[in-house]
């Protein structure tokens, strides 16, 4: 089971914001990323996949199909 919550690390122990649904000594994997806080952050990468998605142009030169067509068993 997978299941993502955020922490507070402080004093050297993990704390979760939220219950995570685990039993007693449950044994578990854990893999830390840092929240960036940083709004100025967050809008340069929401800038750059913008930038990412206008500069990749897909254009198959072929006609667009309409609904019937696509669900056309043959």
């Amino acid at each position: 089971m997978v299941q993502v919550l955020a922490a507070t690390f402080k004093d050297g122990v993990f704390r979760p914001d939220q219950q995570p649904a685990l039993s007693d000594s449950a044994r578990v994997r854990l893999v830390v990323e840092t929240i960036e806080s940083d709004e100025a952050a967050r809008h340069e990468s929401w800038a750059a996949l913008q930038r990412l998605w206008n500069d990749s142009a897909f254009n198959s030169s072929g006609d667009r199909l309409n609904r019937e067509q696509l669900n056309e068993r043959g």
